[in-house]
């Protein structure tokens, strides 16, 4: 794969496909790959992380009650499960969006953070540009919509993809550009549906990152548009398929680093009740 030069130096990044409240396999892998490869600098999250801090956030999540659980990460923001490295993450359509939204972008917790609904940020040295939530037409096709329930806070606005490419050009250029849904025509479909959006394909083609991570379909799948790869993750519980590395060497030459080892998850150390 082509390498290209950045300014900042050596920096390692794991991208992770959707959590979904897991955060003790998230710590467990991000582990594993430091030993096998080495220092991680930061994780990205692609959305769907459900990192719900208590009972009060997870009750925000959409999803059926069976679904919506706190998970693991009360423990990180308590300090009992350190990730490894810091989390920077966006949102999907399962989050706890009151809470999110109500906070904004910034420190979530303890060594995690919320890069919020659209815009570009700096993550250790890469320009990462961003986009949370998923398409609806009652919602992404209407300019000014308002999200009126906690449904639609799971929803991208007309108004935050144009945000993403203003900060964009402010910025030149950027590194990453992640989403939580596909861009559209890198795939067929899943079952009867078609998958992706033709607006994200619209944005990744004007913003050429170098890579386009995304999520929520859980399973993985890679594609290119233009000068862009594009790197569908799995659910993490896939194993190297809902994760990616990237490298920046001293030099400024920045890759791809391909897992293929499986991480067995071990098992559960944190207290239970």
């Amino acid at each position: 794969m082509a390498r290209r030069r950045a300014t900042a130096g050596p920096a390692r990044v794991i991208v992770a496909g959707d959590v979904h409240g897991e955060f003790e396999l998230l710590a467990h892998t991000v582990a594993r790959v430091a030993e096998t490869i080495g220092t991680v600098d930061a994780v990205l999250a692609v959305g769907d992380v459900e990192a719900n801090r208590d009972e009060e956030d997870a009750i925000g999540v959409h999803a059926p009650t069976k679904y919506r659980r706190v998970g693991d990460f009360p423990y990180v923001a308590q300090g009992i499960l350190n990730i490894g490295a810091p989390l920077y993450f966006i949102g999907g359509n399962h989050e706890p969006w009151p809470a999110l939204d109500a906070a904004g972008p910034g420190r979530w917790s303890e060594g995690a953070y919320f890069l919020g609904r659209a815009g570009v940020a700096d993550v250790v040295g890469f320009q990462v540009a961003y986009l949370s939530g998923i398409y609806s037409p009652r919602v992404t096709d209407v300019p000014k919509a308002r999200r009126t329930d906690i449904r639609d806070r799971g929803y991208y606005t007309w108004e935050e993809l144009h945000q993403v490419r203003r900060a964009a050009s402010r910025r030149g250029s950027v590194d990453f550009l992640l989403t939580h849904d596909w861009p559209s025509d890198i795939a067929a479909t899943c079952g009867d549906r078609p998958i992706g959006r033709p607006e994200l394909r619209q944005l990744c083609t004007e913003l050429r990152p170098r890579w386009h991570f995304c999520g929520h379909m859980h399973y993985s799948y890679r594609a290119s548009i233009g000068t862009t790869d594009v790197v569908c993750l799995g659910h993490i519980r896939t194993g190297p398929q809902g994760f990616a590395v990237v490298e920046r060497d001293a030099r400024g030459e920045v890759w791809l680093v391909e897992l293929t080892a499986p991480f067995d998850h071990e098992p559960s150390h944190l207290p239970k009740g």
